[in-house]
């Protein structure tokens, strides 16, 4: 069963579906938007030249029956989507659970019809639908060396060391690549830290050295790129620490193999990667 979840910037919120006074009679703009593809006619050749492509910003359209007490109702609606303000668009199937940030562009219910209905217009300027929970990958990881049964003897036994040589696959389950925050965690001394996409080489790499206790957190969602260190609590900007022929990985559809390494220092080093799934509809 499909039930949808408005929330406004207020918090207010309003669950539309079968089972409530607000039944979907239709709604619109959920499948993926257009796509504009810019091309260049060739002088004397058939065809063109393709130069870019982006997507539209998304229109989602609801139409609503309104049952039960229609007055109060039709206010509540007023109230939840208020004119010209953002909020949370949330979707729910048996097979997808995803939201998207939309600002309400009209809400339109023609006065003296039966049965009452309601239109309601939402504009969402960035196109993809997101998945509900981030997810997080650790590319560095534990190996546990403890055997039962277990006994200590002196001076002590290793309950496991750092895995920084086997690559680790983060899986992107939507259908268009995503930006991630890249997560370096130093215990010791690092010098140029990377992170490598041993499928297609793309790689980013700081000209800089770790000290024990430094986060570096790498931001490569377009439209909010950043590289910033913290260091006993003073952030600093490592955007000019950027190694030459780095690049803001993102993460392709499925498969995506990553793994961490170093100049020196690379047992010292501990990366993770967090994301959100996109979808470019539902």
């Amino acid at each position: 069963m499909k039930e949808i979840r408005f929330v406004n910037d207020r918090g207010s919120s309003l669950t539309l579906g079968d089972d409530s006074d607000y039944v979907i009679f239709d709604i619109s703009g959920i499948s993926p938007p257009n796509a504009n593809i810019s091309t260049s006619a060739i002088a004397g050749f058939d065809g063109a030249t393709f130069i870019n492509s982006t997507v539209n910003q998304r229109n989602i359209v609801i139409t609503l029956h309104l049952r039960g007490d229609i007055e109060a109702n039709r206010l509540k609606l007023y109230d939840v989507f208020k004119i010209k303000r953002k909020g949370t668009f949330y979707y729910h199937s048996d097979l997808i659970e995803a939201k998207i940030d939309a600002y309400v562009e009209s809400v339109n219910i023609p006065p003296m019809s039966y049965p009452v209905r309601a239109f309601i217009s939402l504009l969402c300027p960035k196109p993809y639908f997101e998945s509900l929970n981030e997810r997080a990958v650790d590319i560095t990881s534990i190996d546990y060396l403890l055997d039962f049964p277990l006994e200590i003897v002196s001076p002590g036994i290793e309950l496991g060391s750092l895995n920084t040589t086997d690559p680790v696959n983060v899986i992107n389950n939507g259908n268009i690549p995503i930006g991630m925050i890249i997560q370096m965690r130093a215990n010791g001394a690092v010098v140029n830290p990377k992170l490598i996409n041993t499928q297609t080489l793309e790689f980013i790499e700081l000209n800089t050295e770790m000290e024990a206790g430094d986060v570096i957190t790498i931001n490569t969602e377009i439209g909010q790129k950043r590289i910033q260190r913290n260091r006993n609590g003073d952030i600093d900007n490592l955007f000019n620490a950027l190694e030459l022929g780095s690049t803001f990985i993102q993460l392709h559809e499925g498969d995506n193999v990553l793994i961490g390494v170093a100049e020196s220092g690379s047992n010292s080093l501990f990366i993770e990667v967090q994301y959100r799934v996109k979808y470019s509809g539902v």
